[in-house]
Parts: structure tokens; sequence; C-alpha cells
């Protein structure tokens, strides 16, 4: 599973209009094959950043969706960010679940 990580600032008084777009391309691409979640976040700390994250069953699917229409309409949105864009683009493992978290917690008990 690959994971996608894209942060950007919006300019304050395009905020609105920041969060509509990336907002608006995550249902449509939460429906894409090979899609396994995507959302739009932002921060408490600094309003004006917003984060789309996005899991991809393979890197040809993330691939194809960075060559999509839909991934081409956030470009201008990137380049109008007040700092430099992030990006972070990782492989990912599922190591558990809530089972993990309780096993963890009941060894510290022990």
């Amino acid at each position: 599973m690959f994971q996608a990580v894209l942060r950007v600032v919006a300019p304050h008084e395009m905020r609105g209009e920041f969060i509509d777009v990336f907002w608006g391309l995550t249902g449509p691409t939460a429906c894409v094959r090979g899609c396994r979640g995507c959302r739009v976040f932002r921060e408490v700390e600094d309003g004006d950043a917003i984060t789309y994250w996005m899991q991809w069953d393979s890197r040809d699917a993330l691939d194809e969706h960075f060559r999509s229409e839909r991934f081409r309409r956030l470009l201008p949105y990137i380049e109008m960010s007040t700092e430099p864009p992030e990006v972070e683009v990782t492989r990912v493992e599922r190591l558990g679940g809530i089972e993990m978290v309780l096993t963890a917690i009941n060894s510290r008990l022990s």
C-alpha cells in the first residue's frame, strides 16, 4: 500500500476556495479503483494549512492518480501555496489494529 500526503498553505483570503477544491476531489478520487482512502484536513494551529491525504493499493494506481485530470486541477493551488508545498510518498505496511494497541497497553500493566 502507498500513502501520499500533500500539504499546502492557502493565502488567507483564498482558504475557503482551497478547501472547496481539495475537498471536492475526495469523493471522486475515493471511488477510483485502487484508492483506499482520500481525505482533506485543515490544521488547528494554522487554519490556512491544508493537507490532502491518500492511500492507494499500488504504485501504479498512485501514479495514475497523479497523471489524472482530477489531480491536475490541484496544480494551480499547489503553486499558489504561500509556503513551499510539502509532499511525502511512503510505502505503508499494516502491522495491526486495536488488538495491537490493547496488547501494548496490557503488557505495560503486567
